[in-house]
């Protein structure tokens, strides 16, 4: 029962869902479509993310700070792919399941992103982050 009225939540919230994600979505008529545009969503903002991490290991220089950033980042891609699939069991049957794993991958990559560039562009004086 419990499963049965979140795929009916789910069913109805699915426009809303892949609207949300993007004005590039608002167009996407079939559930495939939503899926696809939610994915591709995720990919851009997975592939920016991974340029400002790029960019801050760049800007390291000291071997230990590089590593600490490479064993924080796979465990932060561990906890992302791990919360998300918790988060998204409710839907593993129904087929909005891939635009709930979209959204639920793009929502954490942003929030990361936006960490990763924060300590790329750290305000001198600020004792948080790396200069």
């Amino acid at each position: 029962m419990r499963r049965l009225i979140c795929g009916v939540v789910l069913l109805i919230a699915t426009p809303a869902l892949a609207r949300a994600q993007s004005p590039a979505c608002a167009t996407a008529a079939t559930q495939t479509d939503m899926n696809a545009c939610a994915a591709r969503e995720y990919q851009k903002h997975d592939a920016e993310m991974n340029e400002i991490y790029g960019k801050l290991l760049a800007k390291l220089t000291d071997p230990h700070q590089q590593a600490l950033l490479k064993e924080a980042e796979r465990a932060w891609i561990a906890y992302r792919d791990k919360q998300c699939a918790f988060q998204t069991s409710g839907s593993e049957d129904g087929s909005i399941h891939p635009l709930i794993v979209a959204t639920c991958l793009d929502e954490k990559t942003n929030v990361h992103s936006a960490e990763l560039n924060r300590q790329l562009n750290c305000q001198e004086g600020d004792p948080s982050c790396l200069h």
